[in-house]
């Protein structure tokens, strides 16, 4: 450069003077790599102040120049008094001539030579914008305010000028090796992605907004490079699935998709900008997923056959990265558990008839009872619970308890654990009441039964905690309530309970998972344990002090005042003389309980009473038998204190009872030969002759027999001998326990939900049939299932009952009441 600066009013000696000093700003071609590092190291700051001023000389001059001619004038637009057009426009012709004139090298690729120009020219950029600060400052601003939106800093102006000349006539192979680049990372080499990096970043660069210079614009990125990178991910990814399909097995596939997303997303994703990777996460789940879901669910089967945990959860880290596929695989994860949950039923149903014909092979004459075989109730509930906790794990796990995920799981248990093979046994009829409320009663009757073993079986592993599980499953709330109501009746009334805490804590939990309501019947009939044993005192407390008391005339004595509409024992009217050995302890405690409730009126449930006899009919020198035994057991055997033998028209005499309760009654005594029966059989119980002895001495192995358990089902077609109901009736004797069971369940529901459709009706007063019909099953949902046809049965009797109304329009409801 010259050693004296230019004439300030003279543009072309100005630019000849700056010219030079801007080709080195810039970097003269063929200019060593490490000298590209560091301007400042080419640049010598006299020259670079010896360019800003001569500019700044020009602009100054030419600016005041304009303007003294018009001081005393109108006053000149500000545009006529700052100057810089024909110092731009040579400028911009300069940079222009520059960058036509780069050249690569020798072997050279032209990604290299891309980045390595680029990454000097903006440097250089960076340091002309302040050389041309000034005019920046002054002329540029003002061209812009004007609306001149074509006028740009020297920074841009350089950025503008790359991009028409050197990015444009060049991006399609700059894109094409910078894919290159990336495919050979994809494909797991080893190489530097520092020119890639670079290439991208000055994509961004590029985008610039001529209306607002300060706004970042990514349309450059987006229309060159973003759009050819989503599409030759797609392609790749899509090869790279096909491929991998075709030689490798899903399982495989799920791991590779995996690692491969990973690998996008961690390494990759660093080339680009934020706005490409949630749309490369897109390229790849449907490239990668969504194009393979089928197949992917078609293998999520087989996963859950394996129990493989570790794969189960990677497929479904892949399927959740698409939330269209989500619900669909949780309806497949629902239909396998509800199949498994069946086919784990079906299979215990198999293992129990397996093992009892293994015994009855060894006793051929009992062999018909394989046909009537019974699942234990500890088995069942503990298959459930085991199914139940298998896939609670896995959705835990494996699915992080995703919301689809937990509620197709309580889907499919609640259809497996109420309707199932045993539940509902293939030719049930739709009306048919599952069976697994009853089994669940069952099995709190074992957890909360005093057993008399006293070897450790496995009702060491009951837990009140199953019961809650399987409990909060049931569509049958109500017909739990009422087996577990009628079980735990006998628990109290026999006095086998554990613990009176642990019926209260089941009962507790029962009201948290249900209502208060579902278990008052069952807490009423606690409370009328408690105050029965309060009156069991005030009543030993009253014959003590009897002028005629003795304990021979007042035996031991615990009875039981029970709520009728509590307790699930029906009341019917038996013929019965009660012997006169209880006759005091009867007739004083009817006066006590008179005395203390008026009004209240007892009644005897005579099939229901239980009592101890001791019997001294054994060797001499043997302890005497305690015999557990009902009262009609204990009116006969008291008789023979007097007789040696009696006959069936005398125990009927004495009694009152009728043939089929004495036959009942005598049949376990006959089978444990305390009786001895002439003639024998059992045609001869019915006839008035036949003739009763007592064994005398007696033979037992054991010194404790409770004769009572032998009264139940000793003859077919007694009904209610021994379980609480009376036996006066022959339609009771006729019917089954079950049946029993289901009618007055069929009974409850029916008033039940005549309650809801009152309550519905009563706030609504009017409505069509099939909202009332829909808010009852809504209202019934918590105790069962209500069925339509017994909605319209309730609706039927309302009518009858004059609570409701048809309309004229022949589809609505009316409350009359």
């Amino acid at each position: 450069m010259s050693e004296t600066l230019p004439r300030p009013d003279d543009l072309e000696a100005t630019w000849n003077f700056v010219e030079p000093g801007i080709h080195q700003i810039l970097g003269r071609d063929g200019t060593p790599s490490s000298a590209l590092k560091r301007v400042d190291k080419v640049l010598s700051p006299a020259m670079y102040m010896e360019v800003y001023t001569a500019i700044y000389n020009y602009c100054v001059n030419k600016s005041s120049s304009a303007g003294q001619f018009n001081t005393d004038n109108n006053r000149q637009s500000q545009s006529s008094l700052l100057v810089g057009g024909e110092i731009y426009q040579k400028l911009q012709r300069c940079l222009k001539d520059y960058l036509c004139k780069l050249e690569r090298d020798t072997n050279e690729s032209f990604l290299h030579f891309y980045v390595r120009r680029w990454k000097r020219f903006t440097v250089g950029a960076i340091f002309l914008n302040h050389a041309f600060d000034y005019m920046n400052r002054y002329w540029v601003q003002k061209e812009r305010s004007d609306g001149k939106r074509h006028i740009f800093d020297i920074n841009t102006l350089c950025l503008m000028t790359w991009k028409e000349v050197m990015f444009d006539n060049n991006v399609d192979q700059l894109v094409q090796e910078v894919m290159q680049v990336i495919t050979l990372q994809r494909d797991g080499c080893a190489i530097s992605h520092t020119d890639a990096n670079v290439a991208i970043r000055s994509f961004v660069a590029l985008g610039i907004d001529p209306q607002d210079l300060k706004k970042l614009n990514l349309n450059v990125y987006i229309q060159y490079f973003e759009k050819s990178f989503l599409d030759y991910t797609r392609a790749y990814y899509k090869r790279f699935s096909e491929q991998f399909l075709e030689n490798r097995t899903v399982a495989e596939y799920i791991f590779a998709a995996q690692e491969k997303i990973n690998d996008e997303e961690s390494r990759i994703v660093l080339h680009l900008d934020e706005h490409t990777k949630k749309l490369l996460s897109e390229a790849l789940n449907t490239v990668l997923i969504t194009d393979h879901s089928q197949a992917l669910e078609g293998e999520f089967v087989a996963l859950l056959d394996s129990r493989d945990e570790h794969k189960i959860s990677t497929l479904y880290g892949l399927m959740q990265r698409d939330i269209l596929l989500l619900p669909k695989l949780a309806q497949a994860y629902e239909s396998y558990v509800r199949k498994a949950g069946e086919v784990e039923i079906s299979r215990l149903i198999l293992n129990t008839k397996t093992k009892l014909n293994e015994v009855t092979d060894e006793n051929a004459p009992q062999r018909k009872a394989s046909a009537n075989f019974i699942v234990p109730p500890n088995e069942y509930v503990k298959k459930l619970i085991e199914v139940y906790e298998t896939f609670t794990k896995i959705t835990k796990d494996c699915f992080q308890n995703g919301p689809l995920f937990t509620k197709a799981l309580d889907n499919a248990c609640r259809a497996y654990i109420n309707v199932n093979e045993l539940s509902i046994p293939p030719g049930s009829p739709k009306s048919a009441t599952s069976k697994t409320p009853e089994m669940l009663a069952k099995y709190s009757d074992l957890l909360l039964k005093r057993s008399n073993k006293t070897t450790v079986d496995a009702s060491s592993a009951l837990s009140a905690d199953d019961i809650m599980t399987i409990f909060k499953f049931l569509t049958d709330k109500d017909a739990f309530e009422n087996h577990y109501r009628r079980l735990f009746a006998k628990r109290l009334i026999h006095g086998t309970s554990t613990s009176e805490e642990d019926e209260e804590m089941v009962i507790q939990r029962l009201q948290s998972e249900n209502s208060m309501e579902y278990t008052g019947k069952i807490t009423k009939m606690l409370q009328d344990i408690r105050l029965s044993k309060q009156l069991e005192v005030e009543f030993e407390s009253a014959i003590k002090i009897a002028p005629d008391y003795t304990r021979e005339r007042y035996p031991a004595f615990q009875p039981f005042v029970l709520a009728e509409t509590m307790w699930p024992f029906s009341y019917q009217d038996v013929e019965f003389n009660l012997p006169q050995e209880l006759t005091p302890t009867h007739g004083g405690l009817e006066k006590l309980y008179s005395n203390k409730h008026s009004g209240r009126v007892l009644k005897w449930l005579w099939p229901l009473c239980r009592g101890e006899m001791v019997a001294d009919i054994g060797k001499p020198g043997r302890p005497p038998f305690v015999f557990t035994v009902t009262l009609f057991q204990m009116s006969i055997l008291l008789l023979f204190n007097e007789r040696s033998t009696v006959t069936l028209e005398d125990i009927q005499e004495h009694t009152n009872l009728s043939t089929t309760n004495i036959a009942s009654s005598l049949i376990p005594f006959i089978r444990w030969k305390l009786l001895q029966q002439t003639p024998v059989g059992l045609d001869a119980l019915s006839k008035p002759d036949t003739v009763f002895k007592i064994a005398s001495p007696y033979k037992a192995l054991k010194t404790k027999i409770n004769f009572a358990a032998g009264v139940k089902s000793e003859v077919p077609g007694l009904g209610g001998a021994g379980n609480g109901v009376g036996t006066g009736g022959a339609t009771a004797a006729e019917m089954s326990e079950a049946q029993k069971i289901e009618r007055e369940l069929n009974t409850e529901r029916q008033i039940f939900l005549e309650a809801c459709i009152v309550r519905i009706m009563k706030a609504r007063r009017r409505l069509p049939h099939a909202t009332l019909v829909n808010e009852c099953i809504a209202q019934s949902h918590q105790r069962f299932n209500a069925k339509v046809s017994l909605i319209k049965r309730a609706i039927d009797n309302l009518i009858a009952k004059e609570y409701l109304q048809r309309c004229s329009d022949g589809e609505s409801y009316e409350y009359l009441a």
